[in-house]
């Protein structure tokens, strides 16, 4: 058994077919050598997707809770089909727990770079405001130290980013990059030396182990029964516009620096949520194109290829329609041409093509509500 699976990896994934309302389950094959993926019906008993290559599929995105977007179909990674597949992932690859405390949008992106930059890989995202309740539960670690009544002050009411990261062994590597509770005590370079205030104040908190990590992403990030009475998005839906940072960027580590220029430029992120959109979902958003923008097909390939980051954004200057200045903020849609006009803009600093252009956001300023809506409302549930 060991020699068959020694040039592919295997999993057991799961799809729910809306369809027929039932889970279908596979088995997954994964070929590193040249990036393809096979499926094999269970029930059938018969393969259902030959060795075909998923654009932003890696090995990476292979681990025990993880969703991908094979072909418009979000299959769920259950556990592992072989002995051999566990061996060899199971070792290194974790996933760990972070909160980012009530903090300026462009400290919370520098953050983001930080993990990155280190190896630690967003998988789940969202902004939420914390009950006294969250607070109790996700700080039951801390709850006999002496500064636990003034995180519960701070933090109670509070917005916040909760963050699922995925990473080697990251559990301790996330505890060894945030440093000492205390920043003045923390090493130079760690997350709390560079942006931390005091022991409370101190930007960040991760989970103390492996079993804490799974239960705080279990209640941070609930299933859709609980998503209207738990950690619920923070969506204003006031003069408001949408921005979604494209699968591309987040593969390639640019959304801090997104939130960063988005602060910097004037601007507030009120809601921010990470989603897997579906083909179907990207077609029917991305529909007001259709027939009028050749890119119309990639664009749809492009935001249902993997993991995105939408977000509600809100002028901070309340005199100012938002949807009209934070489109100058984004710029042209072709990068190469926002360079050369626009060299300051979103579009400019961390695009590539028309098609990965880094960012959407709301074209006519009428559609910024209705955007927001859609990936807020509609979507999320």
């Amino acid at each position: 058994m060991e020699g068959a699976y020694r040039d592919k990896y295997a999993f057991v994934g799961e799809w729910y077919d809306n369809q027929a309302s039932l889970v279908r389950r596979y088995n997954l094959f994964y070929y590193p050598c040249d990036d393809t993926i096979e499926m094999y019906d269970l029930k059938n008993r018969k393969t259902f997707l030959k060795r075909v290559k998923v654009t932003g599929v890696t090995l990476e995105n292979f681990y025990i809770g993880s969703t991908l977007n094979i072909l418009g179909r979000l299959v769920k990674i259950t556990s592992f089909a072989c002995e051999d597949t566990k061996a060899k992932l199971l070792k290194d690859m974790e996933v760990t727990f972070v909160l980012i405390k009530p903090i300026e949008a462009n400290i919370a992106g520098k953050i983001i770079t930080h993990l990155y930059q280190n190896g630690l890989r967003i998988t789940k995202m969202k902004k939420s405001r914390l009950t006294a309740d969250d607070v109790n539960y996700l700080f039951r670690y801390d709850v006999h130290d002496p500064t636990f009544p003034f995180l519960f002050e701070q933090l109670t009411d509070a917005l916040v980013y909760g963050l699922e990261l995925v990473g080697n062994n990251a559990v301790s590597n996330c505890a060894k990059l945030i440093g000492d509770r205390d920043p003045l005590k923390a090493e130079p370079n760690t997350i709390r030396a560079l942006y931390g205030k005091d022991p409370v104040r101190n930007c960040v908190h991760c989970a103390p182990d492996p079993e804490a990590a799974v239960k705080d992403i279990e209640y941070f990030f609930p299933p859709p029964p609980f998503h209207s009475v738990r950690l619920n998005l923070t969506a204003t839906l006031s003069n408001c516009t949408l921005c979604i940072v494209k699968p591309h960027a987040l593969r390639e580590g640019k959304l801090g620096d997104i939130m960063e220029q988005i602060d910097e430029a004037g601007f507030n992120i009120t809601a921010l949520n990470m989603f897997m959109v579906e083909n179907i979902n990207a077609n029917e958003f991305y529909e007001v194109y259709k027939g009028i923008v050749q890119e119309f097909k990639g664009m749809v390939d492009e935001l249902s290829s993997g993991p995105c980051v939408a977000m509600e954004i809100v002028a901070k200057n309340k005199g100012l329609h938002t949807a009209v200045e934070f489109r100058k903020l984004v710029g042209p849609i072709d990068p190469e041409i926002a360079r050369l006009l626009r060299p300051n803009t979103l579009r400019a600093k961390h695009g590539k093509t028309r098609v990965q252009n880094a960012v959407h956001c709301s074209d006519l300023a009428e559609d910024g509500l209705l955007e927001v809506e859609y990936f807020f409302k509609i979507l999320d549930l």
